[in-house]
């Protein structure tokens, strides 16, 4: 029986650590009142990290000794574009992307733009982009919620974005839906139907809080996240003593006036660009790269477009043929095995044999995604050789 495998439009429950925001641009000493321009790194040692200066250049410092500033000062006059357009189904898109966060970051450019169409997928690989998100407590990333094929943000991407230190949406694009799914044989179904009302609760509880945890983080309700994963929470907004609050209607008083319903019992919150950012997930409508940049100040700033997510696929699918090709051949080879050949002929062929095996075995270890699995590989490796061996020793014998 296959096991059942959660997946984020769809995602499981590694909680991601939130680390609070630090751009480190302006650095003052404590202590000595130094003060230098720059940018720290995800490059540590010990207590230290790699901090690049424009007056010292690359300096190792203990950021607790340090009053730090976030004013862009002494960062690169550049903007990093990564973009995330397909389904989150495959691991070498993920580690390209999680290494792009990093790559990007560690460059000091302005702040790092995630452009983001997707409906969701597997949900590690969705935690470990989140997290590389999270983590990237040294430089600003920012969400732009494009429309287009997948309408934008829906599941997984909507945990993508709400990891991003600001949301932004192109006008006809939407972001929500991001509960959990077990997809199974026979295809996907909700976690409670698949593990038990108890342990599904569990899952799905622990899910609300970590969405909760990470849009409050960012100052975004976090019961509007909560609503995106569970269609069994309700929400209102309320205004009283002229602030509003998003609560369940259960919790309403008397002092309290209804505003808006957000989300109704039995369906999983979705909003479109102009509902987040009137209910405060979202945080500005943009129709166009250039109408954000300009947003964000940096309209004259150099634009980047990292293309590691797309070389990723294209390795991939150069691998997927590569190994295809290989399958190919080694039919060929068991086929011409059948036919009485010369002894120095067969002893080609066992060689050729062994090497595409061989090339298999480094193709299924390096590219999971390929999904072939080692073992018979290698069963068949180990039989070619002891024939190969055989058939040396024997020719050695006959002269």
């Amino acid at each position: 029986m296959k096991k059942p495998h959660i997946v984020i439009f769809t995602v499981s429950l590694l909680i991601l650590v939130i680390i609070i925001p630090c751009l480190a641009d302006t650095f003052i000493n404590r202590k000595t009142q130094e003060i230098l321009h720059g940018y720290a790194t995800s490059q540590t040692k010990g207590s230290e990290t790699i901090v690049h200066t424009q007056e010292k250049g690359r300096l190792r410092l203990n950021l607790a000794q340090w009053q730090i500033t976030p004013d862009h000062l002494g960062r690169n006059n550049k903007v990093i574009i990564l973009t995330l357009d397909d389904h989150i189904e495959l691991e070498i898109e993920t580690q390209s992307l999680v290494q792009a966060i990093i790559k990007a970051a560690d460059e000091g450019p302005l702040f790092i733009v995630f452009e983001i169409s997707t409906p969701g997928g597997q949900l590690d690989l969705v935690q470990r982009i989140g997290g590389a998100i999270t983590n990237t407590d040294y430089c600003r990333v920012v969400a732009f919620v494009r429309g287009g094929k997948h309408r934008g943000a829906i599941s997984g991407g909507a945990v993508i974005a709400i990891a991003c230190d600001k949301i932004y949406m192109a006008d006809n694009s939407v972001i929500g839906a991001a509960s959990l799914v077990a997809r199974s044989g026979s295809g996907p179904k909700e976690v409670k139907k698949i593990f038990g009302e108890e342990l599904g609760e569990k899952l799905i509880s622990s899910w609300r809080a970590h969405l909760a945890s990470m849009a409050e983080q960012h100052g975004r309700p976090g019961i509007l996240a909560m609503a995106m994963a569970d269609r069994d929470i309700e929400v209102i907004e309320v205004s009283e003593a002229n602030r509003r609050l998003f609560i369940d209607p259960a919790n309403k008083n008397p002092r309290q006036d209804l505003v808006h319903v957000w989300s109704k019992k039995g369906t999983l919150l979705t909003l479109t660009a102009q509902d987040a950012v009137k209910c405060g997930i979202a945080d500005k409508v943009f129709n166009s790269r250039r109408d954000l940049l300009r947003h964000l100040q940096a309209d004259n700033a150099q634009i980047v477009i990292n293309k590691d997510l797309q070389n990723a696929r294209l390795e991939l699918k150069r691998a997927k043929g590569q190994a295809a090709r290989i399958r190919k051949s080694l039919d060929l080879k068991k086929q011409q095995l059948e036919y009485e050949q010369p002894t120095a002929k067969i002893l080609k062929i066992l060689r050729s044999e062994r090497a595409d095996l061989q090339t298999l075995i480094r193709l299924a270890r390096k590219y999971p995604d390929l999904h072939l699995s080692t073992w018979p590989f290698k069963i068949e490796l180990n039989s070619i050789e002891a024939a190969y061996d055989k058939l040396k020793r024997t020719t050695r014998r006959r002269r």
